[in-house]
């Protein structure tokens, strides 16, 4: 039953007008989601009926083996929701469409050095510059910490734009980008501005990004110190 915002089987608690949810199935997703397990959050009242119905041994406790079906109905919910939404062909869609975008880029920006990924994994790989004042600061950055640079990609992604990516490995030169299956048209053109913006930024020396690239070698010299 629709409760709120949530979907839960409902008590009869209310608190300021608004109904609280006494038992909630959620569905999460390990592996970027390709792990689907089925979770529960319950009341303590409709924790101590589950403890009569044996399906818990505490209120606080894990799933008996024979109440595991949770999870199996939230992996079969996802291969129904995956198929139905044709998730497939869309994350091919959306995919090659953010690498194109993101393609189209390297050829202005002397730090980017290629795009490539299947689907919607998308990895962005950086490298030194030719121009002599970005070829400074990209080396002092080397120096402290290989692979630092991509900090200087990754934070403000976060941190102006509200875009969660990854180095992917340690001194790696590359970014990855993991967007979810259900990701629109308007995510895409968000995305694509946001890498934009950013990658920009960090080709302005001195800048608010390279203000940024001190901060974070200070820190790299101080921890191996």
């Amino acid at each position: 039953m629709a409760t709120g915002v949530y979907r839960g089987l409902s008590d009869r608690r209310r608190a300021q007008g608004l109904r609280i949810a006494g038992l909630l199935i959620i569905l999460l997703g390990a592996g970027s989601a390709l792990l689907p397990a089925g979770k529960t959050i319950h009341s303590e009242m409709i924790g101590a009926l589950l403890i009569t119905a044996g399906l818990i041994e505490t209120v606080a406790g894990s799933l008996r083996r024979e109440a595991r079906h949770f999870a199996m109905a939230a992996g079969i919910a996802t291969l129904e929701v995956i198929k139905s939404e044709k998730l497939i062909e869309a994350a091919a869609k959306r995919g090659a469409e953010l690498r194109l975008a993101l393609t189209r880029m390297v050829p202005g920006y002397e730090l980017m050095k290629e795009v490539r990924g299947k689907g919607l994994m998308i990895g962005v790989e950086f490298g030194p510059p030719k121009s002599l004042r970005l070829k400074a600061s990209w080396n002092v950055l080397e120096t402290a910490s290989k692979g630092l640079f991509c900090q200087l990609i990754t934070v403000p992604l976060f941190k102006d734009h509200k875009i969660l990516t990854q180095v992917s490995g340690h001194g790696s030169h590359t970014i990855k980008l993991l967007p979810p299956l259900t990701i629109t048209e308007e995510d895409c053109n968000w995305i694509e501005t946001a890498f934009d913006t950013v990658i920009a930024s960090s080709h302005k020396v001195p800048g608010a990004i390279w203000s940024l690239g001190k901060t974070l070698v200070d820190n790299a010299v101080r921890k191996s110190a």
